[in-house]
């Protein structure tokens, strides 16, 4: 069998099985994100799907992580945990 009937049977049984080859982005994320910073706290909105958490980084103490949440679309809005004493940002750690 010469390649291209190879590569026709495999678009064909492809084809018939309802199968689809993934494409390279398809591990990736897609997630679209906004922040928000107030006195001592903030929230981070993210919209798309992916996992994600907020991280509250905090002036004059150790930074704060929020617990990780996946989601598969849409948007979701998160709030970070709150610092003691002021909150510098909010940032969006992806996994």
């Amino acid at each position: 069998m010469n390649k291209r009937r190879i590569a026709a049977a495999v678009v064909g049984a492809t084809a018939l099985l309802g199968l689809s080859v993934p494409n390279a982005s398809a591990g990736e994320q897609a997630l679209s994100c906004k922040t928000s910073v107030g006195n001592t706290g903030g929230w981070a909105e993210c919209t798309g799907s992916g996992t994600w958490r907020v991280l509250s980084i905090c002036s004059f103490e150790q930074d704060r992580y929020g617990t990780w949440g996946t989601q598969s679309g849409g948007t979701t809005r998160r709030y970070a945990p709150d610092c003691t004493w002021e909150m510098a940002s909010v940032r969006v750690e992806m996994k």
